[in-house]
């Protein structure tokens, strides 16, 4: 059985046709799918990015069945992430400052906008710290030598 999603102005693209792909109104899916949650793929409650990992390979699979096409995990990570970023709100230009000299503080959701846009330079307080070592001859030290137990023993003697 091959299911297509046409577009009014063509076909859409593989991975646009998944991502329009309505799973939550799919009977069929939704029933394969409550079969798998009882058999305990998501017991022991896994962390955020495992459970949508396996959420997307029921997705991919069940798309890739009904449609007869071949996307690979890999592509529907990627397709879906850059989906994400690209429909993220438009983040205003952040100063560090504002006029009275309070940080700017940041939400959780602007911060990871601004590192997945690569817009790191935006974030208050970033500083980059280079990767090599400081290239100055280290100093001299000041410090008298620690005695060993047994040199400690015989100058208490």
């Amino acid at each position: 059985m091959s299911l297509s999603i046409p577009e009014p102005e063509g076909e859409l693209e593989p991975l646009q046709q998944y991502a329009a792909y309505p799973f939550t109104s799919d009977d069929e899916y939704q029933n394969g799918l409550a079969s798998i949650l009882a058999g305990g793929a998501l017991d022991n409650d896994p962390p955020e990015e495992i459970r949508e990992e396996i959420l997307r390979r029921t997705r991919v699979f069940y798309f890739n069945r009904m449609t007869g096409h071949a996307i690979t995990m890999d592509e529907a990570r990627e397709f879906e992430h850059a989906q994400r970023v690209a429909d993220a709100p438009p983040l205003p230009d952040v100063p560090a400052t504002t006029n009275d000299e309070e940080p700017v503080v940041l939400s959780f959701a602007q911060l990871q906008a601004l590192i997945e846009t690569g817009r790191e330079d935006q974030i208050p307080n970033n500083k980059t710290i280079p990767d090599d070592l400081n290239d100055a001859t280290p100093s001299a030290s000041a410090a008298p030598v620690r005695r060993k137990p047994w040199e400690v023993e015989t100058a208490q003697a």
